[in-house]
């Protein structure tokens, strides 16, 4: 087989790569929630370049919580669901209702169910009569610096790398077979 066949064979298989898709990093992030009063209700929220419909696990709890502080109560977990959000990222939301929460420091944990995407942050509980009025905390458009955001690359819907490597291992076989 001559060079020029081999290169041409060898461009056809990279662009066959290229288009069959790429894996990118998913990512989750949440917005800053700072203080809270017990017996209240807060909405945590954030958003992802998750598409939507994709379910998020959020869990919080207080700081201190394990086998060796049972005395420790409060918390709460459920599941959020990606919205669609504007060219930039879709957003989620969690409504936690603070009723019985212990004044303290809480951790809200968020992961995607079907992957690796994760981000966490803290948040404070007080006395209901030691907390002024703020307005209520909506979804931040960036990720504020207190949160932090672990992305792993994942296959999405533009195709896993799979395609990619099932041409590369086609066009070995046609070479070989075309060698004989």
């Amino acid at each position: 087989m001559s060079l020029r066949r081999f290169s041409g064979i060898a461009a056809a298989l990279v662009l066959a790569a290229c288009i069959c898709g790429t894996a990118a990093a998913q990512q989750t992030g949440i917005g800053e929630i700072g203080t809270v009063a017990a017996n209240e209700t807060v909405t945590i929220g954030g958003t992802t370049n998750l598409a939507p419909g994709n379910r998020l696990l959020v869990a919080v709890t207080p700081i201190g919580f394990g086998p060796g502080n049972a005395s420790v109560q409060g918390g709460t977990s459920g599941t959020a669901v990606v919205e669609e959000g504007d060219d930039t990222a879709n957003s989620w939301s969690f409504d936690v209702d603070t009723t019985g929460f212990e004044p303290g420091e809480y951790s809200v944990t968020v992961e995607w169910v079907e992957g690796d995407a994760t981000a966490s942050t803290t948040f404070t509980v007080v006395e209901a009569a030691a907390v002024t009025p703020t307005p209520t905390v909506t979804p931040a458009a960036t990720t504020p610096s207190t949160t932090t955001v672990t992305t792993t690359p994942t296959p999405t819907a533009a195709g896993p790398a799979l395609p990619a490597a099932a041409a590369l291992v086609a066009g070995l076989a046609g070479y070989l077979v075309r060698r004989r």
